[in-house]
């Protein structure tokens, strides 16, 4: 009897499983690119503000600057007063202002020292004679003006390590007055496919005859490690074939993970774990109790002074699909040294009712929608995307989360809260 035969399986909790994956993971090494290059991916240092913004009180409104006391005359009664000067974005704040004088001023506009109120230009007569403004209303008392320092201060940290850099976070980072800035080098992720099987377009004749089957995961699995941060790297489809399996783990390119699907199980040809045991190849777990994709395994490929982080997901699409989201997507974000590698979890009412084995954590691939009007969440409620069978595609489409049933929870009823892991991509 061989390794793989006499391989009993351990059967990990779902808790316990992801434990083992990130307790592997460690940050990729840094470098520093410029900011505008660091869109997609992950700061490795925290960003803090090297000034203070705004530097000054600043007007948040054109119009007049004025003190409050200097508006003594009754509400609606037009008041003329000089003007001594006028502060637009940039420039520091003007000094010795006489009493009873206003400063014209731009949005962004320092603030004179001692001045408390903006009023609004379209409150007064626009400065139609130059020199002085008739102020027309008062109601701007005590208003419009933004205190130094209201957006960030110096030391204060505006954008935390481990980030995704953005459209949102880039002109924080720009602000804060760091360019170039430190972020994690993406993961090199090997994807591969085996089965004899699986066959491209260029060959769906096949597909169309009953012959073979559409060869969907190595790209599904390619979209999910650019969706986590990484990139990609296509090892083809290799035949269910133990030389074919041999050759191709033995010429793998530079990668810092290697993800599989197909093989996974205990089938007559289920060929791939069989060949790593004979490897250099220490398997950490093989079996978690979770559905879909209980086959999943984890362990590391050391050859050539590597060790490589190693995931066989199981073939069916769904599986593939559930595994790589709840085990090699933390990872990724391990890697990347992100604050939450789990991901955000949310909690709505589920449409219909949902059942698990009691010693399994069931996920089910669900559709969010909105919430009912006046409630304050995002999403109030999760619909099946359509029948959950492991081999199923069309389901995936229409995924926005994965509800969790976890171990000893067997049904949640119609309208009962459940736990979402949501999922990458538009909502």
């Amino acid at each position: 009897m061989g390794e793989f035969e006499s391989l009993a399986a351990d059967w990990l909790s779902y808790e316990e499983a992801l434990s083992h994956v990130l307790n592997k993971a460690s940050p990729m090494p840094t470098a520093r690119v410029r900011a505008s290059d660091a869109c997609g991916r992950s700061l490795a240092e925290p960003i803090r503000a090297r000034a203070d913004l705004p530097a000054w009180p600043n007007s948040a409104m054109d119009g007049f600057a004025v003190r409050s006391e200097d508006l003594a005359a009754p509400s609606g009664t037009p008041i003329t007063m000089p003007v001594a000067g006028a502060s637009y974005p940039g420039s520091v704040p003007l000094e010795d202002v006489p009493r009873g004088a206003v400063v014209r001023i731009m949005t962004g506009g320092a603030v004179p020292v001692g001045f408390d109120t903006v009023i609004r230009v379209e409150h007064t007569d626009g400065e139609a004679s130059p020199g002085g403004v008739v102020v027309h209303r008062t109601d701007d008392l005590g208003k419009h003006v933004r205190a130094a320092g209201k957006d960030m201060t110096v030391g204060e940290e505006t954008v935390p390590a481990g980030t995704i850099v953005h459209s949102g976070s880039l002109p924080v980072i720009l602000a804060s007055g760091h360019d170039p800035v430190a972020v994690y080098r993406r993961p090199r992720v090997g994807v591969l496919s085996s089965g004899d099987e699986l066959v491209g377009p260029d060959r769906f004749d096949r597909v169309v005859a009953g012959r073979a089957v559409p060869d969907t995961n190595r790209a599904m699995i390619a979209a999910g490690v650019r969706e986590a941060g990484g990139v990609p790297v296509d090892l083809g489809v290799v035949d269910d074939d133990p030389e074919s399996l041999g050759n191709s783990l033995d010429s793998l390119p530079d990668l810092d993970v290697l993800v599989t699907t197909g093989g996974a199980s205990m089938g007559e040809r289920d060929l791939l774990k069989r060949i790593l045991l004979d490897m250099p190849f220490r398997l950490d777990f093989w079996r978690a109790r979770v559905r879909p994709g209980s086959p999943i395994s984890f362990g590391h490929l050391g050859s050539e002074g590597r060790n490589l982080p190693v995931f066989g997901l199981p073939g069916n699409p769904a599986s593939a699909f559930v595994t790589f989201h709840v085990f090699v997507v933390p990872y990724l974000r391990a890697c990347l040294a992100s604050p939450r590698p789990g991901g955000t979890t949310v909690v709505v009412r589920t449409e219909a009712p949902l059942a698990s084995p009691e010693r399994l954590t069931q996920f089910y691939r669900v559709k969010l929608q909105g919430p009912a009007s006046g409630q304050e969440s995002r999403w109030a409620r999760c619909s099946l995307t359509g029948p959950q069978g492991s081999g199923l595609v069309r389901s995936l489409r229409d995924a926005d989360g994965l509800a969790v049933l976890p171990e000893g929870i067997t049904r949640i009823r119609k309208n009962d809260p459940v736990s979402v892991m949501l999922l990458p991509g538009p909502r």
